[in-house]
């Protein structure tokens, strides 16, 4: 008994240092846990301590109760504790298990601070002499056998959790799990050793608690797990979702993380020729990563120095990049599927434009020719309405391409010098019969102090006026239909010119502003169905002003009309202003003497027209008739050919899409002929080809100019006067 006395005694003061030295350690979620278990333990030594010395049944029951206070909360200690080093400590079961313990053990105490008034758990408490010796002997209740049982079951289960991490961290070299382990065994030793009677009456249950505690306590301070940087740093490397290697000076695996071991699970560390063969020279030949089960991996590779900067080892991080992986491949089969659609829409648009162009082209040329020749009335009203169906066709087809070419990216500003004042004439003459058709009146009001020379993409310009100016006439009814030009400021030799397109029209409602420039979107379509449109003129519009760095705004109320506005950067060409635009541009006119269609004649000149379509063939001589040139034709690129070995041609008009040898083609060959190389003729490319980038390939394909079908009258006796030599041109009076 003496021997008992003296060990629990010594035991009190080990636990009181114990505690001591956690509660002075760095505070964690460890050092709290451990805390509390070593204070509850050096209350179950202390316990057992007056337990042994009582000679008072009242003493006794109070030792009892501070026993068992230290026991069950020891023992929850030790199981949270534990469960701090599982992998699975989230885990349903695992929190069932805490829980249900914690309410068992706070149970048991109900049951041990009431021992004075039930027999629950012990039925007696006797002083008997036992070898010489008085001790007391408890006569066991109902839950003392619980109790025995779920505290056994308890120990078994903190075993095993400690021994799930030992054998899921096997190649971390974690000493510690197994320390951590062995403590646990200590209790389970002792409580088989007391249910077998070696230990006869003596609870051995404090001691074993102590000597658990202590090895805890080593193992914190021996391995600082009291560090919660270190324990963070530990916890983060092996819960990263990236492979951890580390290598010493010889290249001998010394750390793997969980996630290594995961990608390379058949994997031996500890055979040094096996991992340099199927880890590190398999790396090195696919430096830019490698596939395992379908997975996709990239690595990096880093020296570690010590101290003094020598070299300690290497570090190899490997990464799972299947996400990003497939993300980018994905990406790239869907930018190739882009490309190979966007090839295969302007591949068919050009095709559609052609076929759609052809006939086209007949139409309004042939009919060109009905309304230069008849004098009956009638028919020149089905003629003009012929016309302006072509033109409206003809106009529809063109928006689609130049959205085309704006979504492809491919539509370019080309910038020249023009005269704003023949720009202006050329708006009016393009608008004025439309809204006159309307009884619309129609102003244009150009500051008068605006530059009379520009530089800019003067087509895109008037393109983007004449569609707002079109749209403005569609949509009144009534009214009037207003161009305001002026400036809106100067910097240096840039101009920001301001055009203002108003309207006494419909107007648009507030909540659709927002949809107005969205492709093949038509507002208010039951008061509008019966305005003929695609919708696209508008989108087109803005995104031409934005591509020529300007900006497009529109005010608008429901019912009074509608005013939009944009302007953009022009660069100022010369000091002469405007003046009157009408003046400005009859001055152009008569210097260059263009005028109107049939101003001038050239019967000298030789022309040849080439193409596979007799109907084409018809249109160009037809529209060619009143210039009185010497005309010919053929049907092919090889009659072609043969035509320019017996003549010389001023013009040859070459259509390109024809069968068994097309335009490009036919050019190459004309090159390769002798009398031809020597006195070259001028060639146009005349083609219904009017998609993204034709007239450059055609330019670059060896063509002077190019010409697209339908034929416009005007520009085709522009072109002849252009590259016809002087002399072979006759101007003639109205």
């Amino acid at each position: 008994m003496n021997i008992m006395l003296a060990i629990h005694g010594v035991g009190i003061i080990i636990c009181f240092l114990m505690t001591f030295l956690v509660y002075l350690a760095k505070p964690s979620e460890q050092q709290k846990i451990l805390f509390a278990g070593t204070l509850f333990t050096f209350m179950d030594v202390a316990g057992y301590f007056y337990e042994l010395q009582s000679k008072s049944l009242e003493v006794t029951r109070l030792a009892v109760k501070l026993e068992y206070l230290g026991t069950t909360m020891g023992l929850l200690c030790f199981l949270y504790f534990a469960c701090l080093y599982s992998n699975h400590r989230n885990d349903k079961w695992l929190k069932f298990i805490k829980y249900f313990y914690t309410i068992d053990h706070f149970f048991i105490l109900l049951l041990i601070f009431t021992i004075d008034f039930n027999t629950l758990y012990y039925k007696s408490i006797t002083y008997t002499e036992e070898d010489g010796f008085y001790i007391w002997v408890y006569e066991p209740g109902t839950f003392y056998y619980w109790w025995i049982v779920l505290t056994t079951v308890l120990g078994i289960i903190i075993a095993l959790i400690m021994i799930q991490s030992v054998l899921e961290h096997k190649n971390e070299k974690r000493p510690e799990l197994l320390l951590i382990f062995g403590a646990s065994l200590v209790p389970i030793i002792f409580w088989i050793m007391r249910i077998l009677g070696y230990l006869g009456h003596y609870d051995s249950y404090p001691i074993s608690m102590l000597i658990t505690e202590s090895f805890l306590v080593f193992v914190m301070y021996r391995y600082r797990l009291f560090d919660t940087v270190k324990g963070a740093k530990d916890r983060v490397i092996d819960e990263i979702k990236e492979g951890i290697l580390v290598t010493d000076g010889l290249d001998a695996v010394i750390y793997s993380n969980r996630e290594a071991d995961l990608i390379f699970p058949d994997m031996d560390w500890n055979d040094k020729d096996m991992v340099r063969k199927q880890i590190f020279d398999f790396m090195e030949a696919h430096k830019d990563g490698f596939m395992i089960e379908e997975r996709f991996y990239e690595w990096q590779r880093s020296e570690i120095f010590d101290d003094n900067q020598r070299k300690a080892g290497i570090l190899y991080r490997i990464s799972d990049m299947t996400d990003n992986y497939l993300y980018t491949k994905q990406l790239i089969e869907l930018k190739e599927d882009a490309e190979r659609a966007n090839e295969a829409k302007s591949s068919f648009l050009a095709r559609m434009s052609h076929e759609i162009r052809t006939p086209i082209n007949a139409v309004l040329g042939m009919n060109e020719m009905i309304l230069r020749e008849t004098e009956a009335d009638n028919i020149r009203e089905y003629a003009i309405n012929i016309h302006n169906a072509g033109k409206t066709l003809l106009s529809i087809i063109n928006d689609i391409l130049d959205l085309s070419k704006i979504e492809s990216s491919k539509m370019v500003i080309t910038e020249n010098d023009y005269m704003l004042g023949s720009m202006i004439l050329d708006i009016e003459n393009m608008i004025a019969m439309r809204a006159e058709e309307k009884n619309l009146t129609f102003r244009i009001l150009a500051d008068s102090k605006l530059p009379k020379n520009l530089h800019g993409d003067e087509m895109r310009v008037k393109q983007c006026i004449v569609n707002l100016l079109t749209n403005s006439v569609k949509y009144t009814n009534e009214g009037s239909v207003t161009l305001e030009i002026d400036c809106a400021d100067i910097q240096g030799n840039i101009i920001n010119l301001r055009i203002t397109v108003s309207d006494t029209g419909i107007g648009i409602r507030e909540e659709e502003l927002h949809m107005l420039f969205d492709p093949f979107t038509r507002l208010d379509m039951m008061r509008n169905k019966s305005v003929e449109g695609t919708g696209l003129g508008l989108s087109i519009t803005k995104r031409l002003v934005a591509m020529m760095q300007g900006n497009l705004t529109v005010e608008s109320e429901y019912g009074n009309g509608s005013k939009f506005t944009f302007v953009i950067p022009q660069k100022i060409m010369g000091t002469e202003l405007l003046g009157d635009y009408r003046k400005a541009a009859d001055e152009v006119t008569e210097h260059s003497k263009s005028g109107a269609p049939g101003t001038f004649i050239a019967p000298r000149a030789k022309i040849l027209a080439v193409d596979d379509n007799r109907v084409n063939i018809t249109v160009v001589k037809g529209l060619l008739k009143r210039l009185k040139v010497q005309f010919d034709a053929a049907l092919s690129g090889a009659e072609c050919l043969d035509k320019i070995r017996q003549n010389h041609y001023d013009i040859i008009f070459l259509d390109h899409m024809m069968p068994e040898m097309d335009g490009v083609e036919t050019l190459q060959s004309m090159c390769q002929i002798e009398e031809y190389a020597q006195n070259p003729s001028v060639v146009i490319a005349l083609t219904a080809n009017a998609i993204v980038g034709a007239k450059e390939e055609y330019l670059q394909a060896g063509f002077e100019d190019y010409l697209s079908k339908p034929i416009d009258s005007m520009q085709l006796e522009q072109l002849i006067r252009r590259y016809l030599s002087p002399e072979l041109i006759e101007y003639t009076e109205m």
